[in-house]
């Protein structure tokens, strides 16, 4: 461990840790000893702490024990994951019918709402506070040091959030981390990305497969060609295209992460073949058919997740709105005990590209009109490369007018979609596709 690792680590983040009261560095510390236990001391873990959960949910948050009673069940028929499929799935709109009065709990500490897309494309929010954030920023990291990484070292990260506040800011400085904007996938864009990687001799990237991807390819046609030691991915499904253009342009191996905006990091790659590990002292990962029944090791199933820590907003067999597939394989090399997962496979995504060249990636749009509260849901659609759709379902009791039509364009413009024509379509649902999925980004020009 560096000088610099040891001192943030030790002395300069726990004191923020103190002031913002997140508590990361000494869950981290935690987390890394406890990804080394064996099956029997997590399993004792799991139970102890989804009891836990369950007393606390039906103690404290009305819609839990609603859901509880009407299944015949009370908290300690709820001792440990093999119980949970006795309890209903709960979906985004039975907590949103009943938000905020009846599904958040006081935790003593100041709340904020965190939002949401997800793989729907249907706005959501959910309840936070400090702790529940230092929590999963705390996975986070154990994920980020499978990679190599150490706390301290250089980075680039690509992400939505390029107006930076002053807790983002320390933390930039203090993790060396250098933020770019997601929004912005033009040339010349991605050419001072790579231009930074080299000055800087940065190793570490982060950020969304989509724009890795479109990294990858801009360096590999200018013959760009600088060592790295990884690359982490989340957000995204990371498709076999995305992974082998990244991997053989910059030679070294990417590490994808899986978590979702609610709060919850699921499973990350440790290194050690192509599966992930979900992470078990944080929760209950559950793969099931559409009746809530577990599906079989090998076959996909839609992701279910109950968070350990209550934090505000309690979820417990909460459905995120993505599939993914259990792992027939066991046991994994690196020697964690945790169970493993083989792909995810719900995030169905797809590029809308400008006339001046600039590419939207996916949370382009989720990290906009998430913040439209007159929206329910949306879907972008791209068939010329001149214009580009957006569908957008009103909430109940909303109109659609001029003005937040305007004002939908100017955010879209501001944050890079210039040079295209923008049409807004109110409409009364997004259909779902033949698959039964709903994709809220289709291009037929993307990537062409």
């Amino acid at each position: 461990m560096s000088i610099r690792s040891w001192t943030l680590r030790n002395l300069i983040l726990p004191a923020g840790d103190a002031a913002f009261r997140h508590g990361m560095i000494r869950r981290l510390r935690f987390l890394e000893q406890a990804q080394w236990w064996d099956s029997e001391r997590i399993e004792k873990f799991r139970r102890e702490r989804l009891a836990e959960l369950t007393q606390v949910a039906y103690r404290e948050v009305p819609f839990y024990r609603d859901l509880m009673n009407s299944a015949g069940l009370r908290p300690e028929d709820l001792r440990r994951p093999e119980d949970l499929p006795r309890l209903p799935m709960v979906s985004k709109p039975m907590l949103r019918a009943r938000y905020p009065h009846d599904v958040v709990r006081d935790t003593g500490l100041r709340t904020y709402e965190a939002r949401t897309s997800g793989s729907t494309g249907t706005n959501f929010a959910v309840r936070e506070d400090s702790e529940t954030a230092g929590y999963y920023r705390a996975s986070l990291m154990l994920s980020l040091a499978w990679t190599g990484w150490q706390i301290g070292d250089e980075h680039i990260q690509s992400g939505i959030t390029p107006v930076r506040n002053l807790e983002r800011r320390l933390k930039d400085r203090l993790l060396r981390c250098h933020y770019v904007s997601a929004y912005d996938t033009t040339d010349a864009s991605l050419d001072g990305m790579l231009g930074l990687i080299e000055r800087r001799g940065i190793r570490h990237v982060w950020g969304y497969p989509c724009s890795m991807y479109l990294l990858a390819r801009r360096a590999r046609q200018l013959g760009w060609n600088q060592p790295l030691r990884a690359i982490a991915t989340w957000g995204d499904t990371l498709y076999p295209q995305y992974r082998k253009t990244i991997e053989e342009v910059f030679g070294v191996q990417v590490y994808d992460t899986y978590g979702c905006g609610e709060g919850i990091q699921i499973a990350a790659q440790c290194g050690h073949g192509p599966h992930y590990h979900t992470h078990e002292i944080d929760g209950v990962v559950e793969f099931v058919d559409d009746a809530g029944q577990p599906v079989a090791p090998g076959q996909p199933g839609h992701v279910l997740l109950t968070r350990f820590h209550p934090g505000p907003m309690p979820l417990i067999r909460y459905r995120v709105g993505d599939s993914a597939v259990p792992s027939k394989t066991t046991r994994c090399a690196c020697g964690r005990h945790w169970s493993l997962m083989d792909s995810i496979q719900g995030r169905d995504t797809d590029v809308i590209v400008t006339p001046e060249g600039n590419r939207l990636i996916v949370h382009f749009f989720t990290g906009i009109l998430e913040f439209f509260d007159e929206i329910d849901a949306f879907q972008v659609v791209q068939k010329e490369l001149e214009s580009m759709h957006v569908r957008i379902v009103l909430k109940p009791g909303e109109v659609f007018t001029r003005e937040l039509e305007q004002r939908i364009i100017a955010r879209l413009q501001e944050r890079g979609a210039m040079g295209i024509k923008i049409y807004i379509e109110p409409v009364d649902e997004i259909p779902l596709s033949k698959a039964g999925k709903r994709r809220f980004v289709m291009s037929e020009v993307a990537l062409r």
